[in-house]
């Protein structure tokens, strides 16, 4: 457990966000299919990363890979393996094992895997035979979890005669396709996505040294302090414009919320202004992480607020949509969800809840609702550790920022 406050309700200080944890984890896995080593800098502390980063290193002895409850470890771990010669059986925490995968696994068997269920038919965990991968045309439709495309592409160059995905439907999370292809072609691969159709031929990944920017997603929690502070200014160092991160987009969706983004060579410093929307609608289907953050900026700033697209949401590490109606319930706010979308109707009056916030084993909705300070005198969240799947130092980097102000 863990209770925050900002008695002033001022925010100054200077954050150093965690490396991207969707860069390093791609990273990780473009490292171990390139024949030459290179050198990963700013590699994330995230949990997720670590879980990741320790299955790789050790596969060729561990058969048995437990990615416990890191959803993109999992997904990206199956393609990976099954690119290798042995057999392993791949598991996760109990909640993994209720998101489903049958997608990646249909097109895994497609290429040549060989690939039972050992639980349930559709979901991990898995047994997974190796055997020589060979070209195929695969369809998906874009309105699955990126991840699955992601994974796929990133095996691509080392399949037999390369890989064609026909993707039959629009495409979600769009951003993170984009970040996949983006580090494939900076490690010499060349693709070719033209329509609905991305062509990638067989060949070898080019080494070379990287240093990953900072997570754009995780800024998206100072973003939302900022807008509901009394006064303030913070800087993030090493998140730039020109992001390969979908989520950079944050800078363009705030400037409506009140927050004005500076851009410097290696920073951003972010400033409070009068420019302040009164009703706000979005269709964050390429950016479904960043819809908590707002929600709950919006709550704060009295804004009538839509939020759309978020379909992705009731897959991850809990309900996210169920659980952020839950838990803002609590502090007197009434929303409406349904499969896709979020709508406040009016501004409320916010009130100190008077129970804990449940975080739901889900690291963004405690880094969401912790805002909420802003507006009550204090909260307490029922899990501090839950934050270490993405950002380890989020209640850190608060502390020191609060002391700061306070």
């Amino acid at each position: 457990m863990i209770e925050i406050s900002l008695i002033n309700k001022n925010i100054y200080g200077s954050i150093d966000l965690e490396s991207s944890k969707s860069i390093s984890n791609r990273l990780l896995i473009i490292k171990k299919l390139c024949k030459t080593k290179f050198e990963i800098q700013n590699l994330s502390n995230a949990k997720d990363t670590k879980i990741l980063n320790k299955i790789l290193d050790d596969f060729e002895i561990k058969k048995e890979i437990n990615c416990e409850d890191a959803g993109t470890a999992l997904r990206f771990v199956i393609a990976f393996v099954a690119t290798k010669k042995g057999i392993w059986k791949v598991s996760g925490s109990k909640r993994m094992h209720e998101r489903p995968i049958k997608p990646l696994i249909d097109c895994l068997i497609e290429l040549g895997a060989e690939i039972k269920y050992l639980e349930k038919e559709g979901f991990p965990p898995i047994e997974i035979k190796s055997k020589k991968l060979k070209s195929k045309k695969l369809s998906l439709p874009g309105d699955i979890s990126s991840q699955f495309i992601s994974a796929l592409l990133m095996i691509a160059p080392t399949i037999e005669n390369g890989l064609t995905l026909e993707i039959t439907s629009k495409v979600l999370s769009k951003p993170y396709i984009d970040m996949t292809l983006g580090l494939l072609s900076e490690f010499g691969i060349n693709y070719n996505w033209e329509n609905n159709l991305i062509k990638v031929e067989q060949q070898n990944y080019i080494a070379k040294n990287i240093k990953i920017e900072n997570d754009w997603s995780a800024a998206s929690f100072w973003y939302s302090f900022l807008a509901l502070s009394k006064s303030g200014e913070i800087k993030i160092p090493n998140l730039c414009a020109n992001s390969i991160q979908g989520d950079s987009v944050l800078s363009s969706i705030y400037s409506k919320l009140g927050i004005k983004t500076e851009f410097n060579e290696d920073s951003i410093v972010l400033h409070k202004t009068k420019n302040i929307v009164k009703e706000i609608e979005l269709d964050l289907s390429n950016n479904p992480d960043l819809a908590l953050p707002i929600i709950v900026t919006c709550c704060g700033l009295g804004i009538k607020v839509h939020l759309m697209g978020l379909e992705s949401l009731k897959i991850k590490e809990s309900n996210r949509l169920e659980s952020i109606k839950r838990e803002l319930r609590k502090f007197n706010i009434s929303c409406e969800i349904d499969s896709s979308s979020i709508k406040i109707k009016e501004s409320q009056n916010i009130v100190k809840p008077k129970s804990t916030i449940e975080c739901h084993n889900d690291h963004r909705i405690a880094m969401s609702i912790a805002p909420l300070c802003m507006k009550v005198d204090s909260i307490k969240f029922d899990n501090k550790n839950v934050v270490n799947k993405s950002y380890p130092k989020f209640w850190e980097d608060f502390d020191r920022v609060s002391k700061n102000n306070n």
